[in-house]
């Protein structure tokens, strides 16, 4: 028993990189099934044909991998927030804290507007109302930003990444 508690921050920590990684390779594989992810590939030249077999697969499961990725993503928030607490003054890492909490707000609040204008979510949207959103005005007017979405996302994860690695590298 004192192996637990006496370690219980480092194992929050640890849990909390695992989930982290967890939820990398899930918001990875829900950007690499998208649309966007495609027309992004294509401005460099590399075209993928949504037609071929392998790729449709793939987008088939695009919902399933947004529901991993959320609930990765709200377990991860969870395990940071029993490691970090709310952090306070005095504390020598409270700067670094704040820094990749702020980083993690940002794509937490970048994921809902992926989340939010993705034609999937217009799917559920239809299966729970009957209507579906996409030919709604105010629908179409937020989701033509989706692929910005995903820079933004993109860019606050990378900032998130790179405070919590400048935190405690790789493995704590």
């Amino acid at each position: 028993m004192s192996f637990i508690s006496g370690n219980i921050g480092l194992y929050d920590e640890r849990l909390t990189v695992v989930l982290g990684f967890v939820t990398l390779a899930a918001a990875l594989a829900t950007f690499v099934s998208c649309r966007t992810c495609l027309s992004f590939l294509g401005r460099f030249g590399l075209k993928i044909n949504m037609d071929a077999g392998w790729y449709r697969s793939f987008y088939r499961l695009h919902g399933y991998y947004w529901w991993v990725f959320v609930m990765g993503l709200i377990l991860h928030f969870l395990t940071a927030v029993m490691h970090t607490a709310i952090p306070k003054a005095g504390d020598p890492d409270a700067p670094i804290h704040w820094a990749i909490l702020g980083f993690a707000l940002g794509a937490a609040v970048t994921t809902g507007a992926v989340l939010f204008s993705c034609r999937s979510t217009a799917g559920l949207w239809n299966t729970f109302t009957g209507k579906t959103p996409v030919n709604n005005k105010k629908f179409f007017s937020f989701y033509r930003y989706h692929s910005y979405y995903w820079l933004v996302l993109a860019l606050a994860v990378a900032g998130h990444f790179a405070a919590s690695y400048i935190h405690i590298g790789v493995w704590p």
